[in-house]
């Protein structure tokens, strides 16, 4: 890889590689430590990108979850990867926006389940994509992209009543 490819690469990738490590690690220093792990990656051994097996993109932010997975484990020794059938409880978001409710929603979700949503809702990536970049069959991302999306719409059932009462307060008036 060219210095010139590998800047390209850098310009054309750096926010989505960014993103997707902030939203996996909550925090802005982390998601910083695994961008900058991701493209020195890329820049040190250009060879393990093959574009025979997919995209730049989705190598690069294959390289983020791997990085997101360890940081993770290092913080949650105890904590069982694999259970995904976990329901989030419904929160309080009385002191919460809209926008922070639903972060703060997605951010609890068990780390599988939160790394399809963010992969297809945020980054916009198809399953197939997601499949190849997580390393897990198509369905198995179905799978955790719906217990994802249930699991959401339970813990953010207490804002859509919330806004509900406002509009209908709104009305009354």
């Amino acid at each position: 890889m060219t210095d010139t490819e590998f800047r390209a690469a850098f310009e054309q990738h750096k926010d989505a590689v960014y993103r997707f490590a902030w939203r996996m690690s909550g925090s802005e220093e982390a998601a910083e430590d695994i961008a900058q792990e991701v493209f020195l990656t890329l820049l040190a051994r250009p060879e393990r990108f093959d574009p025979a097996r997919g995209a730049l993109r989705s190598f690069l932010l294959g390289v983020a979850r791997n990085l997101a997975l360890k940081k993770w484990r290092e913080q949650h020794r105890w904590v069982d990867l694999d259970e995904e059938a976990i329901e989030l409880p419904p929160a309080s978001f009385e002191k919460l926006d809209t926008s922070e409710a639903v972060g703060a929603a997605v951010h609890a979700l068990p780390l599988l389940q939160r790394e399809a949503l963010i992969l297809a809702e945020y980054e916009g990536l198809s399953l197939e994509e997601i499949a190849q970049t997580v390393g897990a069959e198509i369905g198995t991302v179905k799978s955790r992209l719906h217990r994802a999306r249930e699991n959401l719409r339970h813990a953010l059932a207490p804002l859509k009543r919330e806004n509900t009462t406002r509009t209908g307060e709104a009305w009354n008036r």
